[in-house]
């Protein structure tokens, strides 16, 4: 379906014109020679406000929810009905059959990456076809494609990405929904097969404003269009405390370690360095399963993949699988074994994520070298709260850069350390000068622990971005 005819006859609309539409959008930058552009209610104001550089990009038809301007002289159809019927039209427009795609969305604070990622492989271990979607890019099976940067795509950009990349059969959609997506709508009325809620932190109050906001950006997973109930992960405090509420207005499956009367129940045995086992008391199947993930955190990744697909793949199905070379995403706890000593490198950044990781590690290693920073132009209050949990945990902290973008360095430690005092501290704004720090200081007993910029290979400041990825200067600056 890609003729102004052929979406007009769709929605229902009479008309005597006819041209070849190359492509579809409702993002002006994005729009090419041929396109269609789809004028619709954004964030801050109307798609239409940028018709005119959509037409002076090559922009040959448009569909909005609002009448035509008077200004407008290319083609121009009007439905009050576009939101409702937008993700059937993408699906004609594309020629593709929406019953060939199964799609899983996860929400969260922490853990989207590695949940959704872990998942993305179990259904590429059954043989099945995968794709996973998220702040990594994108896996089609486990083949790495780059993306536009968004932990959630676009509608728009989502289709294109599924019409680029065609599958033979059933194919199983990973998606990370991120608040900002989920407060913007960004997927429309796009039904999933399963979603869940892996936890929730404050976080992202520089776009949130408030923890309420926040909060109900998160919560408003509960109403994606869905084809089973979503799926709590209640064993996080805000989770758990607001859980009665929820289950009040929602029908909800609970997955827990710590409610015995959940319908999702599981347990964890952890024997770093051996393998760890998830013991699973689902409504669909019962079993153990054995996995090499540390620190323990990872464990309730896994649980949460594997509930994710609950409804999805069968007990013999996953009985038959060999668990113990399930991976993490790149820079999602990067455990380095050198000759120096260990280094672990992870994403974290946020207060929460941070103390996971630090409490799981200080289990394992009496002293903990913590490089970590704050971005710059996001959310100021996390900032001392992240430096709280560095001091309860390190034996010796750097402050370092982490994206600092338009704010300056000196501010951002100012706002992370505030009037206190704070022993075996160092500020260096270098972050390779930093990890050289640290790298001095490494030796068989203590652990260098590498947070923030995880995956990133870049670092962004004063408007410019340069190539920049921990594991890589690690790896360039330490022997294995």
């Amino acid at each position: 379906m890609n003729s102004f005819s052929s979406i007009a006859s769709f929605i229902e609309i009479e008309t005597q014109t006819d041209l070849e539409i190359s492509g579809i959008t409702d993002d002006s930058r994005s729009v090419q020679d041929g396109f269609l552009f789809v004028a619709r209610p954004g964030v801050n104001c109307h798609g239409l406000t940028f018709i005119d550089d959509a037409i002076k990009n090559g922009a040959t038809c448009v569909l909005s929810d609002l009448p035509s301007p008077p200004s407008i002289d290319i083609p121009y159809m009007h439905t009050e009905h576009l939101e409702s019927m937008l993700i059937e039209l993408l699906f004609k427009f594309y020629n593709l059959d929406k019953n060939n795609f199964l799609f899983y969305g996860v929400t969260g604070t922490n853990g989207k990456t590695s949940t959704a990622f872990i998942a993305h492989q179990v259904i590429c271990k059954l043989g099945k076809p995968s794709c996973y979607i998220g702040t990594l890019g994108a896996f089609v099976d486990m083949k790495f494609l780059p993306t536009k940067g968004n932990s959630t795509p676009g509608i728009f950009e989502l289709f294109k990405f599924l019409a680029d990349h065609p599958f033979d059969e059933k194919a199983h959609i990973f998606l990370e929904l991120s608040s900002h997506a989920l407060a913007q709508n960004r997927l429309s009325s796009l039904r999933f097969t399963q979603t869940i809620l892996l936890n929730i932190y404050s976080d992202h109050l520089d776009y949130h404003l408030t923890e309420k906001e926040y909060l109900k950006a998160k919560l408003s997973i509960m109403e994606v269009p869905a084809k089973h109930p979503p799926i709590i992960h209640s064993d996080s405090l805000i989770i758990e405390s607001s859980l009665e509420v929820i289950q009040k207005k929602y029908k909800v499956n609970v997955l827990s370690s710590k409610d015995l009367s959940a319908s999702y129940f599981f347990r964890k045995a952890f024997n770093h360095p051996e393998l760890s086992s998830v013991s699973f008391e689902f409504p669909h199947f019962r079993m153990k399963i054995n996995v090499s993930l540390f620190p323990q955190f990872n464990l309730d990744n896994f649980a949460c993949a594997i509930g994710l697909l609950s409804n999805t793949c069968s007990e013999s199905e996953l009985e038959a699988l060999d668990f113990t070379d399930i991976e993490l995403p790149s820079g999602r706890s990067e455990h380095l074994i050198c000759k120096q000593g260990h280094v672990f490198i992870d994403y974290a950044h946020d207060p929460a994520a941070m103390r996971n990781i630090l409490s799981a590690l200080a289990v394992s290693y009496s002293e903990l070298i913590l490089i970590f920073g704050c971005g710059g132009e996001r959310d100021r209050s996390k900032r001392p709260q992240m430096m709280s949990v560095a001091e309860e945990f390190s034996h010796e902290i750097i402050f370092t850069s982490d994206n600092n973008r338009g704010e300056a360095f000196e501010k951002i430690a100012s706002d992370a350390v505030g009037d206190k005092q704070i022993k075996n501290l160092s500020i260096v704004k270098s972050r390779s000068d930093a990890i050289q720090q640290g790298l001095m200081a490494l030796h068989k007993k203590n652990i260098l622990v590498i947070l923030g910029k995880g995956h990133e290979r870049t670092m962004e400041e004063n408007g410019k971005s340069f190539p920049f990825n921990d594991r890589e200067y690690i790896l360039g600056n330490i022997s294995t």
